[in-house]
């Protein structure tokens, strides 16, 4: 997973960049999170979590990937190293 930067509802955000194989895989497997302030990923995360304690940021911005998808905070496509 990657992250990019966006602007969204006046304020700048990351999102998770997921190819669609590996989705998959996070959705049944894996309970990633991802903080929409840092763009960090983290493990253990419930599906549906939001607003979490971020390790790396301190914020409490922690999303699960199901949460991220219905936000809009996911975009499906080719992942560049």
């Amino acid at each position: 997973m990657q992250r990019e930067l966006i602007a969204q509802d006046g304020r700048n955000l990351y999102r998770a960049v997921v190819e669609e194989n590996e989705l998959r895989h996070a959705l049944f497997a894996d309970n990633l999170g991802f903080c929409t302030e840092c763009g960090m990923e983290t493990d253990g995360v419930e599906p549906d979590a939001h607003d979490y304690h971020c390790g790396s940021c301190g914020m409490c911005a922690v999303f699960g990937l199901e949460e991220l998808l219905i936000m809009g905070l996911v975009r499906i496509g080719e992942v560049t190293e």
